[in-house]
């Protein structure tokens, strides 16, 4: 019961509630509505159709582009066979994809799939969503936020074939990526629950072969917890040496060399602190200028005043 009252003993438990609650919360997936979205097209659209399942590999937020894999799987015979990884055309298809740089073999953004070859699929660059808002800078890490939309359109021998897109993307270093529904015609359109008529727009524009998706990518949740944490303890180290400079300064505590020492560590500990940032964010974004700046400034001044006074000490015997 003594252990009970203790309060170093009450702020251990408390935060390892607060910490088990915080888990708990960053480990719910951030799908929402995509996966039942995604379900109810598979659904309305025709069994012979060619799915495009995309993945992001990589985003670089410095030049506000993504990687992506595009792996076409055919559902029908009349369009090709599936393979484990790969897939066999039956039929001779064409598919563009609107991308900034194109990786097939024309160099161009046109990959030609010629009939009873055996293939895979293939790498793109995309760029930025048109019209991306503020949070799409590498200013707001953790908070930034960058849209990448990917329309793509399939011909076959004869015709434009059906074609329904599907987010194949496994997870990415500091990233959380969602995939929406856009359309083609309508770029600021996505396709919602509450929105039946956006769901017949999109499915009339896949059976023409033609269809756009549009990924979004947030930092991940526990890359928003460790940076809180490190921006938490950069606090925490300028005002511990903050206050133990005060009370070397005004006399109310010696200007020994341990606290001369320990404040210096403190001051060197802030750089390898901000080295901890997942995605290796570069110097000089938002919480850089908040947190970094003022915290490595206080502290080399703090770390000054204490070898000043330390040096002044007039009790030193030789």
């Amino acid at each position: 019961m003594n252990l009970m009252r203790n309060r170093f003993f009450q702020s251990i438990m408390a935060l390892g509630v607060a910490y088990l609650a915080i888990v708990f919360f960053i480990s719910q997936s951030p799908a929402g509505d995509s996966k039942v979205i995604s379900e109810k097209l598979i659904e309305m659209s025709p069994d012979n159709r060619l799915d495009l399942l995309i993945q992001i590999t990589g985003v670089n937020p410095l030049e506000g582009t993504a990687e992506a894999r595009v792996l076409p799987w055919p559902q029908s015979d009349d369009i090709g066979y599936q393979f484990k990884s790969g897939w066999i055309p039956t039929q001779d298809v064409s598919i563009h994809v609107d991308s900034v740089i194109g990786g097939s073999n024309g160099g161009t953004n046109v990959y030609n799939f010629e009939k009873d070859t055996p293939t895979g699929g293939f790498n793109v660059q995309i760029d930025e969503q048109p019209g991306a808002g503020s949070r799409s800078k590498v200013d707001w890490y953790p908070l930034d936020l960058y849209n990448f939309e990917i329309p793509i359109s399939v011909i076959g021998e004869e015709s434009s074939l059906n074609v329904l897109p599907q987010d194949y993307t496994k997870n990415i270093d500091t990233f959380d990526i969602r995939m929406t529904h856009g359309l083609w015609s309508d770029p600021d359109t996505i396709v919602t629950m509450g929105d039946q008529p956006s769901f017949d727009a999109a499915v009339d524009e896949f059976t023409n072969g033609q269809s756009s998706t549009v990924f979004t990518a947030t930092r991940s949740n526990s890359t928003k917890l460790l940076v809180s944490i490190i921006l938490l303890l950069m606090v925490t180290a300028m005002t511990s040496v903050a206050i133990l400079t005060h009370m070397v300064v005004n006399g109310k505590r010696p200007p020994s060399l341990s606290s001369l020492t320990w404040t210096a560590a403190l001051t060197y500990s802030l750089i390898s602190l901000r080295g901890l940032m997942p995605g290796d964010p570069p110097i000089g974004i938002f919480v850089d200028k908040i947190f970094y700046f003022p915290s490595l400034i206080l502290t080399l001044v703090c770390s000054l005043w204490v070898l000043v006074t330390w040096v002044r000490r007039d009790d030193f015997q030789a």
